[in-house]
């Protein structure tokens, strides 16, 4: 019921807020405020409530005037009034007249000072302090510094090395020491509710949430059971290294989006400030001071150059045969060991025999850091299995290495005893062609087939079969590793034969070696796009030119056939030549060089346009009017590859040495035929994307099938066999599903999750054989580039930002607080930490004091009081 209306018809009523301001006289009831132990809790407080009264007293000096003249001057006006009134009657009457009369204006007084009671909700928000930690794979190195010597046996950590990192301890199991052992959490959640996070490739968390540690308990003699949330975190798990890189500026600018506020005082970083991806540590640093975002960075990790020896990569063949020679190279680099000498031994291990043992070593001087050195072991395969090699380098002396996960790498090759197929394709009886044929005839790892277009019924030719056509059928064609055309006569072979062609090195990853010429080599170069859409062979032909990496010259005048080619030219190697291993004449680069030197050279060479993109160029022909002519270039067309050779001439070769001749030719096919012999079977392959995959990537399968008329395999699906590096079957079984565009091919994949060798396998339908492959998973070496703490970007972040850095290497981890100026320990780094609590207002509520029945009540009865009073003493 609201009196005010009623009022306003007779009494004055002041404005209230305008001229006047309230005053509050407070009752405060406060909520008790609990935090339950354990509990990670982000939000506020519980809130707490207060209730006050308020009045509306005059805010400035010449109200408050006023209100005393006027309040004086209805005083001194009621006492006049009634004095002069009441003469005759007495004291009492006129004291009581008098009384009534003043308290009438001083209820109407109260009324104008508006008398409130305000009840308010509110809660507090408290401070908060972020803790990132790098979990990041650079993580799993030494804590320190490499310390020379050993301690001795037995012997104790003293007070002052109590809590450093030593050599042994990884940088992760010193954060563990920090958060479980040390009072930094405790000390901080005095006044701070502490959030844990982690972070490499990206920020993760909150992990957990520890709040504002919990008061005394008020009834000391049956105190609660408390469980500390920090000490039942299992810190082993939240800090144990996994990212393969670390964007530490941008988790850094991550959390500050979430985190910034009012109440933050803020971050602690636990890094060793490697920062190899993202935006950079500057960028991090500008958001936080416009955030006004301190950083307390706690650097961990070494910060003199480190001494390690690491296997950067190990290039060696998947498949051999049996007989034949091959290389396993390893390249290395090492870190802080120059001019020392580093031991590299080759360790093998067969199926047959699980024992591994030393093969071979050597022993190379490093001459700089991160100076690359190369140790090339020569092997031959004796008997056929897989063989799983293991190259290991370690100083000559011992040394305290930061990182021996990288002194190791494996690589399997599989020696396989089956003959090598071959198919001479000859457009006349070059000299190349017969001291190829005879050499290939009398090679006891290779069966050699020929078809010499210029020959005739009874001719004789030394070879295992002497066609008389090309190979019309897949059976036929499929049965072959490698296709070697030395300048045939394409019109002679019909258009399905040269689809078959196409699609075996496609599809089937053939191996095609082309030798270019003086007679026929003009008609595949002459083929243009008009001229391949007038006539059937010119459609044959252009297809033929899809095989060729390089683009053959079509003019006449290029050829020269009119200029005399009496002098030789050298084959001028490019880069990729000179590192080619099937051009190596001798175990070492340099000395092969020196050899091919010693070669002379062509006379002639064919004109060609320039590589095809993609082709890679392995010599070029040194005569300068022929700049352009392209000795020697490959390239893969689909899963297979091809060769060119611009000149029939290598023959001149054995004029250097015939074994030079030999060697070449034989290395040739069976670099060209390792897609095919990888197959492991003509009716299929087995294809991962990459042999080689960094951990955490996901490795795609594609599998080619055939049924046993060479026609590709129609299935839905086939299963995929898929062990992981600990032999362990991956669960759950993985399928390769029909590619819908390409019949017969199968694709799949599967994520890498454990480092180490997963073994692939496929059955063959209809067929006891399997194909079989290896994946290889190995770290990725993003986080081991430099290992090396990075004290200047962790200073500059913190002092950029107001905070400080701490080594935790050196830092005290026990709590001291007689600890000398100069000691850094957990109380400094709380004492950076300001209490940034809170209080908000959530809700409040007003009620009017005076606006009641009772007041207008008592003011009636006041008056009426007074009036009756006067009618009695008859003075009105």
């Amino acid at each position: 019921m609201n009196l005010l209306p009623r009022l306003l018809n007779f009494l004055p009523v002041a404005q209230a807020g305008g001229e006047t301001t309230p005053t509050a006289t407070p009752s405060v009831t406060t909520l008790p405020v609990a935090n339950p132990p354990g509990a990670a809790s982000t939000e506020a407080r519980p809130p707490s409530t207060v209730t006050m009264t308020e009045w509306a007293w005059p805010d400035d000096p010449t109200t408050w005037i006023l209100l005393v003249l006027g309040g004086a001057a209805i005083i001194a006006y009621v006492v006049w009034l009634y004095r002069k009134d009441t003469r005759e009657l007495g004291t009492l009457p006129r004291l009581w007249l008098t009384t009534l009369r003043i308290a009438m204006f001083v209820g109407l007084l109260v009324i104008w000072l508006n008398p409130q009671e305000r009840t308010q909700e509110s809660m507090t928000r408290p401070s908060r302090v972020a803790i990132l930690i790098d979990n990041s794979l650079s993580m799993r190195h030494p804590a320190a510094d490499a310390r020379t010597g050993s301690p001795a046996e037995g012997a104790q950590p003293t007070p002052e090395t109590a809590g450093m990192g030593t050599g042994g301890e990884t940088r992760a199991e010193l954060v563990q020491k920090l958060l479980a052992q040390s009072p930094l959490l405790q000390s901080l959640r005095q006044q701070h509710e502490v959030s844990i996070f982690t972070f490499n490739s990206l920020l993760q968390g909150p992990v957990t949430t520890l709040p504002l540690a919990a008061s005394n308990p008020a009834d000391t003699a049956n105190p609660p059971v408390v469980v500390d949330p920090a000490k039942a975190l299992n810190w082993v798990e939240v800090t144990t290294p996994a990212g393969l890189e670390t964007r530490l500026g941008e988790s850094l600018s991550d959390a500050i989006r979430q985190l910034a506020g009012r109440t933050l005082s803020g971050m602690i970083v636990v890094s060793d400030g490697a920062n190899n991806a993202g935006i950079d540590l500057d960028a991090a640093r500008d958001r936080a001071i416009a955030q006004k975002v301190k950083f307390v960075t706690l650097g961990v990790g070494g910060t003199e150059p480190p001494r390690n020896v690491q296997l950067a990569d190990l290039q060696a063949p998947t498949d051999v045969q049996v007989g034949d020679p091959f290389d396993v190279v390893a390249f290395l680099t090492a870190q802080g060991l120059s001019g020392q000498k580093v031991n590299v031994e080759l360790l093998a291990k067969g199926t047959d025999d699980p024992t591994e043992t030393t093969v071979s070593s050597q022993e190379l001087v490093i001459t700089g850091d991160n100076v690359p050195l190369e140790a090339k072991f020569a092997l031959k395969a004796d008997k056929t299995g897989s063989t799983r090699y293991t190259i290991r380098a370690k100083p000559a002396i011992a040394v305290q290495e930061v990182n021996l996960e990288d002194n190791l790498q494996s690589l399997t090759i599989n020696a396989l005893d089956k003959p090598t197929r071959v198919l001479l394709v000859a457009g006349g009886p070059m000299r190349d062609y017969q001291f190829v044929r005879n050499l290939l005839f009398r090679h006891k790892g290779i069966d050699v087939d020929v078809l010499l277009q210029t020959g005739s019924m009874g001719t004789s030719q030394e070879s295992d079969n002497l066609l008389t056509s090309f190979p019309s059928s897949r059976e036929e064609l499929y049965s072959y590793d490698v296709v070697i055309a030395f300048d045939p006569d394409w019109r002679l072979i019909p258009p399905e034969s040269i689809d078959l062609l196409y699609d075996w090195v496609f599809q089937e990853a053939g191996g095609l070696i082309v030798i270019a010429g003086d007679v026929n080599t003009l008609q595949v170069a002459a083929v243009s796009a008009a001229t391949a859409e007038q006539s059937a062979l010119g459609k044959q032909l252009a297809k033929l030119q899809e095989l060729y990496p390089v683009v053959l010259n079509s003019y006449l005048s290029d050829l020269r056939f009119d200029q005399e080619h009496s002098q030789p030219w050298p084959l001028a190697f490019t880069p990729e030549g000179e590192a080619a291993s099937f051009l190596q004449m001798t175990d070492e680069a340099t000395s092969s060089l020196a050899r091919w030197k010693e070669f002379t050279g062509f006379y002639k060479c064919y004109p060609t346009s320039g590589p095809k993109a993609g082709a890679t160029v392995y010599s070029r022909f040194s005569d300068p009017r022929s700049e352009s002519a392209i000795v020697m270039a490959s390239q893969f067309f689909g899963q297979g590859r091809t060769f060119y050779l611009g000149s029939g001439e290598m023959w001149r070769l054995r004029s250097v040495d015939e074994e030079d001749y030999d060697r070449f030719w034989i290395k040739a096919i069976r670099e060209f035929s390792q897609g095919r012999l990888k197959r492991g079977n003509r009716r299929g392959l087995l294809m991962p994307e990459t042999r080689r995959i960094a951990l955490g990537q996901t490795v795609r399968v594609r599998a080619r099938l055939l049924d046993t008329q060479f026609q590709p395999l129609s299935a839905p699906s086939i299963p995929l066999e898929l062990l992981d590096p600990t032999g362990r079957p991956v669960i759950p079984p993985r399928v390769l599903t029909a590619d819908p565009n390409r019949p017969g091919e199968f694709v799949g994949d599967f994520r890498a999750s454990l480092a180490g060798v997963y073994k692939l396998a496929v059955e063959i339908p209809q067929s006891s054989e399997r194909l079989q492959e290896e994946v290889t998973v190995a770290l990725p070496k993003l986080e081991d580039e430099n290992i090396r703490q990075n004290v200047a970007g962790l200073k500059n972040l913190a002092e950029g930002t107001g905070g400080a850095y701490f080594n935790l290497s050196e830092m005290r981890l026990s709590a001291n607080p007689a600890a000398a100026a100069n000691e850094a320990g957990p109380e400094k780094i709380v004492a950076l930490f300001p209490n940034r609590a809170e209080q908000i207002l959530i809700d409040q509520r007003l009620k009017t004091l005076w606006d009641r029945e009772w007041v207008l009540f008592v003011l009636v009865g006041l008056v009426s009081l007074e009036w009756l009073t006067r009618k009695l003493l008859k003075l009105a």
